[in-house]
């Protein structure tokens, strides 16, 4: 190690996201619509959708049985796109709230668990966040050594949130456990949320008194953080984009400020 070892610019690399919302909102369709995708699948959500994807990954860590022709663990799939050749850009990972059932499932497995909430206190969450840092070293080797963009799709949750500023308040969330969450967040370059643009228009009620009603237009990303919604990214992004590719695409590159 030397001064010589300094660098002045970071070397870009493929962005990591995490895109979440409510079900039928287009989520899967969007992960289609990226560079080259292949899918590992925890849950069966891609219907009539043009994709390629590995089988449906019936647990987290799971080997060939005696060169049985069997469904494979998300580890293993992760280790094929590692170690094999292939023109894959994007990886999606679909979803994340139905894998960590098999995280669970795997924890309670190897500690002789009944559930991950035996050992008590929270204790079991903590426990897991082992197993979600190998799926994460895998993710950052793709990301490394193959140059591929990660995706990983989730649905969300409304849940309390406890400010230490002002008083608490629903807002949309990751649906995973508080802990998983903050792992994967910490680990992700931009957390999108997917839901319809809402509004108000002005309507004329009985008696021609006009009211306020909200109305729902085209589905959007918003990419920072409010009061209503987590999200967040490191590239600047504005508050809200169309939900495509190619828009985010475009302003992730700063093509829509003519750069």
């Amino acid at each position: 190690m030397s001064l010589a070892d300094i660098r002045t610019k970071s070397k870009k690399k493929p962005p990591r996201f995490v895109l979440y919302g409510g079900p039928g909102i287009g989520k899967t369709t969007f992960g289609a619509s990226m560079p080259n995708p292949i899918f590992i699948l925890t849950e069966d959500g891609m219907g009539s959708i043009d994709a390629q994807q590995f089988p449906l990954c019936p647990a987290f860590d799971k080997e060939k049985e005696h060169d049985k022709d069997v469904n494979l663990g998300v580890l293993q799939r992760l280790r094929e796109l590692i170690n094999e050749d292939h023109d894959y850009k994007t990886v999606v990972i679909d979803s994340l709230d139905w894998l960590e059932p098999l995280i669970w499932d795997k924890a309670c497995q190897d500690n002789g668990w009944k559930s991950v909430e035996q050992p008590g206190y929270g204790k079991g969450y903590v426990e897991v966040l082992k197993y979600w840092r190998q799926y994460i070293d895998l993710l950052n080797i793709l990301r490394e050594d193959k140059g591929m963009i990660i995706l990983q799709i989730a649905h969300n949750q409304i849940k309390r949130f406890e400010s230490p500023e002002i008083e608490a308040f629903d807002r949309h969330e990751l649906k995973l456990h508080r802990k998983s969450a903050d792992l994967i967040l910490e680990h992700s370059d931009c957390c999108f949320f997917a839901n319809y643009k809402l509004g108000t228009m002005k309507v004329q009620g009985k008696g021609g008194t006009m009211t306020t009603k909200a109305v729902s237009g085209d589905v959007v990303a918003y990419c920072r953080e409010k009061p209503a919604y987590l999200a967040k990214n490191r590239y600047a992004l504005p508050d809200v984009l169309p939900f495509s590719w190619p828009e985010i695409r475009k302003a992730m590159l700063g093509e829509d400020k003519g750069e």
